[in-house]
């Protein structure tokens, strides 16, 4: 090694270590709140739901598929974040702090679109801002953690839980809220506008009914009490996530910044082809196992494919499914909601604890298991029962909130997640929720509401297939090492035993050269006295 490289490893080994405990705990402090407002953005869209039927003039299938943009958007930025975050470390505050602002804008913009097509792009570009932010948080924190990230990656997913409690309740107020009419004088909820045939949607305060292009007959009218006024909600939302910017523009320009991974020496002469291959190699994430690597990438990305659905349907789809088929009123609708998203932030935060105690091949099952164990209480108790349905709520929260940063932490313990591998973790969400989306949307649309519960059911079920399969797929590596061990070491006995016989044999034979030398010494001195003594003669 030169002087110049020792000098310069010299320079880089103490900017690794100059987070103290203090930084580590403020800088996941700001990604938590970050996470915060993604919960905000992600699950807006949920309570907003009817609403959006109605700006849009749509239904349940279509308003889910313009739903479904969030999970393109998010597989779009996870192709962009990791290796963003992987080539350009130092930027990564600055990253996060523009792709805020300009997600933000998009948010902002959503709630006016009145095409579905529009709604769809809209959610899809501010997903894609929000999901390069997520691929380099998460990237951020586990190198600030490193193997102790399990507890940090719940807190930092409990802020998103905290996000989704806040979601429903900030869109309430603005939310349409139905006039009683004969049939149900309680009712203050929103119909199923688009399963009722010849309906024509006005106002109490304003007569003059809404634009409906495929109304040609109005038979019935449904008058509201308080038209939607979902924009104002969007726009709150869009003023949260553009202020936590503020704090990572900070970072970037009045901080010193401080780089979390040493830099790698690289060959100038190598093709970008080769460089672009070595980032994506799974082998870089298995310690040069490539074939382990593409099992275990292949696996993470089909369990991550249902965890990301089934994150998106339970909160999605609750407030719908309590009105449609349990007549709960708008306000009741949103509580239900917002107790889901409770006891979802409630379970993430019990994992900060579970995930430091209990080891990660263990807790993983066991949240999957209640996840599968919940859904099918709610196809036996909560189909008719009021009680049952807000009890099961919340045990299906507190099942499934923790999954995602367990499955993380699973995935860290047996990966070194680089910034390749936590996109490939993403896409698999992202694509799984759109899927998920897209199937609940029409088969509520066209099946019934209790396809819902039938749903959830099969993403329990599925989850933990995929979960097990994992955990066999490690356990056949690690007896593949440890028989490569074991082969490795007797190797090293029998060469041993090789290196011990050998030396004894070479030590045997100074011994017979001296013992023989002095024999024949003895026997030439004893001639040649002889051959004096004949001589005197």
């Amino acid at each position: 090694m030169t002087m110049d490289s020792k000098q310069n490893g010299d320079k880089k080994l103490p900017e690794l270590e100059t987070y103290t405990t203090t930084q580590k705990v403020t800088k996941t402090a700001v990604l938590v709140f970050t996470w915060l407002t993604i919960g905000l953005f992600n699950e807006i869209t949920g309570p907003t739901q009817k609403d959006l039927i109605i700006k849009t003039n749509s239904d349940y299938e279509l308003v889910s598929r313009a739903i479904s943009g969030q999970s393109v958007g998010y597989f779009i930025g996870a192709i962009i974040g990791g290796p963003l975050i992987d080539k350009y470390e130092k930027w990564c505050d600055v990253t996060i702090a523009i792709c805020l602002d300009f997600a933000a804008v998009a948010v902002f913009a959503a709630p006016y679109a009145t095409n579905i097509n529009i709604l769809w792009a809209l959610l899809a570009v501010a997903a894609s801002f929000e999901g390069v932010v997520n691929i380099v948080g998460q990237r951020v924190l586990i190198q600030l953690w490193d193997k102790k990230a399990t507890g940090p990656l719940h807190l930092l997913h409990f802020g998103f839980g905290m996000g989704s409690v806040l979601a429903p309740q900030i869109a309430n107020p603005f939310l349409a809220v139905l006039a009683p009419s004969l049939e149900n004088v309680t009712s203050t909820v929103m119909p199923n506008v688009s399963l009722v045939p010849n309906v024509l949607v006005t106002s109490i305060q304003n007569t003059t009914p809404l634009p409906r292009t495929n109304v040609t007959n109005t038979n019935t009218t449904v008058e509201y009490l308080k038209e939607s006024r979902i924009e104002t909600a969007y726009l709150i939302v869009a003023i949260v996530i553009a202020s936590v910017s503020i704090v990572y523009y900070f970072y970037q320009f009045c901080s010193r910044h401080i780089m979390l991974t040493p830099e790698k020496e690289v060959d100038a002469e190598e093709s970008n082809f080769r460089k672009v291959a070595r980032l994506v190699d799974p082998a870089t994430c298995a310690n040069g196992d490539r074939w382990f690597g593409i099992q275990i990438f292949i696996v993470l990305f089909l369990c991550f494919f249902n965890i990301g659905g089934g994150d998106a349907l339970y909160g999605k789809f609750i407030r719908s499914y309590s009105i449609d088929k349990h007549k709960f009123s708008g306000d009741d609708a949103s509580l239900i909601n917002t107790v889901y998203w409770i006891s979802f932030a409630v379970g993430r935060f019990i994992g900060i604890f579970t995930g430091r105690f209990i080891p990660i091949r263990i807790l993983l099952p066991v949240e999957v298991s209640g996840t599968l164990i919940t859904g099918i209480l709610l196809e036996i108790f909560a189909q008719e029962n009021d009680l049952a349905l807000w009890i099961l709520t919340i045990m299906m929260g507190l099942c499934v909130g923790p999954i995602f940063p367990s499955g993380l932490g699973w995935a860290n313990a047996h990966l070194e997640v680089t910034g390749v591998a936590i996109t490939f973790i993403v896409m698999g969400m992202a694509l799984g929720a759109m899927s998920y989306l897209w199937v609940i949307g029409y088969l509520y649309q066209h099946h019934g509401y209790d396809m819902f519960f039938h749903q959830n059911t099969f993403y329990g079920a599925i989850v933990l297939f995929f979960t097990i399969f994992m955990t066999v797929v490690v356990k056949l590596h690690r007896r593949k090492i440890k028989k490569e061990e074991k082969e490795i070491q007797m190797e090293h006995e029998k060469s041993e035993t090789k290196v011990y016989v050998t030396t004894s044999v070479t030590n045997l034979i100074p011994d017979f050269k001296s013992d023989t030398s002095n024999a024949l010494n003895g026997y030439y001195n004893t001639i040649n006295s002889d051959i004096i003594e004949d001589t005197r003669l």
